[in-house]
């Protein structure tokens, strides 16, 4: 097990941190679009637990390990996120375990948020 924490709160914020697309059986599998939509998924759980959803994530940080999958990266971050559009950085990068394509982390408010353009 990794030394961190899955989520910490400091006063209306919500840090979660890096996830990668491992399935129930601990192994990582499919396309960057798959592992986005994974790695999404298990962020909601997490977010549940805190009485929150992916509505309430104000901004994404993520890793993509190669520039050719970024629309395809995006199409299924969008998807997940439906109409809300939470602030968020991408970079193209390595990634420390073998066979992961994408990483997130999240941070969410408490605090409703007003969308700026």
């Amino acid at each position: 097990m990794p030394h961190l924490s899955t989520a910490l709160r400091t006063g209306s914020l919500l840090f979660l941190s890096g996830q990668l697309a491992f399935d129930d059986k601990g192994e990582i599998h499919g396309d960057v679009a798959a592992q986005t939509s994974l790695i999404l998924a298990h962020h909601a759980a997490v977010l549940t637990k805190h009485g929150l959803g992916l509505e309430n994530v104000v901004k994404a940080n993520a890793w993509v390990t190669e520039k050719a999958d970024f629309a395809a990266f995006d199409q299924a971050f969008g998807k997940s996120f439906g109409q809300h559009r939470p602030t968020r950085s991408t970079v193209v990068s390595q990634l420390a375990i073998n066979g992961a394509k994408v990483e997130i982390d999240l941070i969410a408010s408490f605090e409703p948020i007003h969308a700026q353009a």
